[in-house]
């Protein structure tokens, strides 16, 4: 019978259909997915036992040839070890790294891999992950959910395909580009999460809903923005990026914003909180006053989700996404990951895309006392006081898209 687990998968990679064999779910991709001759790369397999007792699990990976009838064939990649073994425990999940690099017979264009599952097991299993699933989020300002932190209680939009082989497609161009040393070839495997997380899991549910309406109390929309924009300024400038007065304004407004577009939605609410309640749990922090617990341990979440919620508000503001997903997707780990440890931002990636997106909001969340246009103001003038902001010109449409923001803003 199927029951309530997270789902890992979908954490990791795009795509709705999860190939199955004999009781595990998988589905995986190359990264990088072209490379020139001599170069390597890595075909990720992430792989989820849906089995309540351990499977044994026999992966092959069947290269491209070359050759034809009458010429003798040749592999065109090359990997340490063509068969690899995997034991998965009850409803674990994990992640095979296989690294392929190319041979001298490789030649430019698509090539494709075969990876061929065989599983076994040692008892009768029942099954503990559905066949198919639909993802909570919904249609909103979020087109993926991939690296948020939300699919383990927002599940995976996915069908599963019965199939004992899957092909992964990688493409082969450019010049040959040897490595300084030879490429390590040797795969590795590891749990990503095993079925003793779930009671732990599962009591941060209980948690939350037993808080319920104190948790709606103390996440207002005022304590919220005063929170983040202490917090805000702080951690910015600690990236190297002191914020001005405008600019951490409407920063803490994007942030609340996005943290209420969660927490007003019973569907969505579980996705801000748990995977906060998760890191809390881990490092020992104490789960009593939520609003210290999201400064300390949970602004990291809170911000990546802002920045993919920020990007779908633009997208809405001009009638389309302009950018493609691995881009956003890059740009938010990079914001995210600089701010979470100190590392330098360049101000470019404060206005996009937080900033564009806060002044759409911005007249939404304004606060007791605050004259809108007055912060406006005050954003403008942080605009053009950053002389270097958008100089690449590359970054020309970003910037006429922010000066037609803040002009209708005001």
């Amino acid at each position: 019978m199927d029951i309530s687990l997270p789902d890992i998968i979908g954490e990791y990679a795009e795509g709705p259909t999860r190939f199955m064999t004999g009781g595990v779910q998988y589905a995986g991709y190359f990264d990088p997915d072209s490379i020139a001759p001599e170069q390597i790369t890595h075909l990720f397999i992430f792989m989820q036992n849906t089995f309540n007792v351990p499977v044994n699990v026999q992966i092959k990976v069947i290269l491209p040839q070359s050759g034809g009838l009458f010429r003798r064939s040749a592999p065109l990649l090359k990997i340490q070890d063509p068969v690899l073994q995997v034991n998965l425990g009850k409803a674990e999940a994990g992640l095979l790294t296989i690294p392929i690099t190319t041979t001298e017979h490789s030649k430019a264009g698509e090539q494709t891999v075969t990876i061929e599952m065989k599983t076994g097991t040692q008892e009768k299993p029942n099954r503990l992950r559905p066949k198919q699933s639909q993802s909570l989020l919904g249609q909103g300002f979020i087109d993926s959910p991939v690296g948020l932190n939300l699919v383990g209680t927002m599940g995976a939009t996915f069908a599963e395909k019965q199939s004992k082989k899957a092909k992964f497609d990688l493409t082969i161009a450019g010049k040959p580009t040897p490595g300084e040393r030879a490429p390590r070839l040797k795969a590795k495997y590891q749990k990503i999460w095993t079925h003793e997380q779930l009671e732990q899991f599962n009591q941060i549910i209980h948690e939350i809903n037993l808080r319920e309406v104190k948790l709606q109390q103390e996440l207002g929309i005022e304590p919220l923005y005063a929170m983040l924009y202490a917090e805000s300024t702080g951690r910015f400038a600690d990236a190297g990026l002191p914020l001005r007065v405008g600019e951490a304004i409407v920063l803490a407004k994007i942030l609340t914003y996005s943290c209420q577009y969660f927490l007003s939605n019973a569907n969505r609410r579980n996705g801000l909180l748990v995977p906060v309640w998760e890191r809390a749990y881990a490092e020992g922090v104490d789960t009593t006053d939520i609003l210290e617990m999201i400064r300390t341990v949970g602004y990291h979440h809170i911000l990546k989700l802002s920045i993919a919620i920020s990007f779908g508000l633009i997208a809405k503001a001009v009638g389309r996404q302009l950018w493609p997903l691995v881009e956003r997707q890059a740009v938010n780990t990079h914001i995210a990951d600089s701010i979470e440890t100190g590392q330098n931002l360049a101000s470019d990636f404060l206005y996009l895309p937080l900033l564009m997106a806060g002044i759409i909001v911005s007249k939404k969340l304004t606060m007791e006392g605050e004259d809108h246009q007055h912060t406006m103001a005050l954003l403008q003038q942080a605009y053009e006081a950053r002389a270097d902001l958008f100089a690449d010109a590359e970054m020309d449409q970003a910037n006429q898209i922010l000066t037609k923001l803040l002009k209708q803003a005001q």
